[in-house]
């Protein structure tokens, strides 16, 4: 009897729906097959995972064996690539290539890819028309075509992704979908992994949007056939293979579509641009915080708005112990808010429920600040500098493809080396960086 974990820290709620095809015996437990489950995870240490589930009584609870040291967390983030859907024929708005239409000033398919950056690092366009003009505004991105002929919908253009990307998992994206939640790829992978299926696709919880998933590339061969059948509805298809929902429903308008030009005028004036993430990394004692000190004067110097994140390995009280609101923190309010005139501190106590990163991000307001530093959190796929000391006497870290720069006391031979002393030369660095 394998044993039971009630109480692992919630990190990801997922509908899971089970394919009628896969080990029936296996989720006998959890029929019927729209069975909403809260699935508690706990990201940062588990990889491989097996789910069993067994009821027991009201509650459900999770038996499970692991490999320790591994990491779930995005499955492996170099085997996924996104694609952007943009091959359609846009009916509803005449013709008109949707992705380019502008949005606050920017092609949709820019804001699009502003969300899709910090979660993943190479992005595909799936395109069929006006490839000149998608390439002017978007040169960096590498596109291809339908293989299938006569504009055959969304599958058409997953097939064609599977034949020309070299990637386990891919992505899909369209290209109306500006809102894109930031932890959309973090939720998905762990819904595949956890589930072992072949499909990780979003529900909002009112309708499913299967335009938005993240696909194992073992379902090409069936989904060549099943268009050479004839076949083109999306969804049908999914129900074929080993699917999964993912309850994305406290986000449903991060799922909001461009349909129409009126779609275009009435979300106009919604803000859809989200804060830049900058990870500052280093050994303890490199001198991350006395850098950051000096750094974050220059940057609203230049104009710059500077939030912050900080991770502490320590307990952290925020208020005094004996204070009003301290007492009544302790007598079980939980989120506490303690306001006075030159601030304000909301608690959150999180000794059952892990935060995730995205979570905190959330918490800024993107009208108000335009960039996040994060000191800490290293294993965030956020773009980061890199800081590393002589006198530390710890190897320097392997260069990722997060680091977007290493400040050493030493010469290196990296790109975008800086001098960890010489503050402005980061701080121009940086400014450019955000210009880019």
């Amino acid at each position: 009897m394998p044993h039971s974990y009630p109480a692992l820290r919630l990190q990801s709620k997922v509908v899971v729906k089970y394919p009628s095809d896969v080990n029936p015996g296996f989720y006998a437990n959890v029929r019927p097959i729209t069975q909403v489950i809260l699935l508690n995870v706990c990201i940062s240490y588990f990889a491989s995972l097996k789910i069993l589930v067994e009821k027991c009584s009201e509650s459900y609870t999770f038996s499970y064996t692991f490999a320790k040291n591994l990491d779930l967390k995005m499955l492996q983030i170099d085997q996924i690539a996104a694609v952007i859907l943009s091959g359609g024929l846009a009916r509803r708005m005449n013709g008109a290539e949707k992705g380019l239409q502008l949005l606050q000033g920017k092609p949709l398919i820019a804001h699009i890819v502003e969300r899709l950056i910090p979660q993943i690092a190479r992005i595909h366009l799936n395109i069929n028309r006006s490839q000149a003009e998608y390439q002017t505004h978007f040169p960096q991105l590498p596109f291809y075509c339908d293989s299938l002929s006569d504009f055959q919908g969304p599958l058409s253009g997953m097939l064609s992704a599977f034949e020309k990307i070299n990637s386990k998992y891919l992505l899909f994206v369209p290209c109306d979908t500006p809102f894109l939640p930031n932890n959309l790829v973090k939720r998905l992978s762990v819904a595949l992994a956890i589930n072992q299926a072949q499909i990780a696709y979003v529900h909002d919880g009112e309708r499913a949007h299967p335009t938005v998933a993240l696909i194992h590339r073992s379902v090409a061969e069936s989904l060549r056939h099943y268009l050479a059948n004839g076949e083109r509805r999306l969804f049908q298809f999914f129900q074929t293979q080993k699917s999964v929902a993912v309850d994305f429903s406290e986000q449903k308008q991060a799922f909001q579509n461009m349909n129409t030009f009126e779609d275009l005028a009435h979300y106009h004036s919604i803000p859809t641009a989200t804060p830049k993430l900058l990870g500052i990394t280093g050994y303890s004692g490199t001198g991350k915080t006395t850098l950051l000190e000096k750094l974050i004067p220059k940057l609203i110097a230049c104009q710059i708005r500077i939030g912050l994140i900080k991770h502490s390995h320590h307990n952290v009280e925020v208020d005094k112990p004996g204070k009003d609101s301290h007492r009544l923190r302790v007598a079980g309010a939980n989120p506490t808010m303690i306001v006075c005139e030159e601030r304000w501190a909301l608690m959150t106590e999180t000794s059952i429920q892990a935060v995730d990163f995205q979570q905190l991000i959330a918490k800024f307001d993107p009208k108000a600040v335009d960039l996040i530093l994060v000191e800490g959190f290293k294993h965030e796929p956020i773009a980061k500098i890199q800081l590393h000391r002589q006198a530390i006497e710890k190897p320097l870290p392997e260069l990722d493809q997060w680091t977007i720069a290493t400040a050493t006391d030493y010469p290196l031979s990296r790109d975008n080396r800086l001098d960890i002393n010489d503050i402005d030369q980061i701080a121009d660095f940086i400014r450019q960086w955000l210009k880019s």
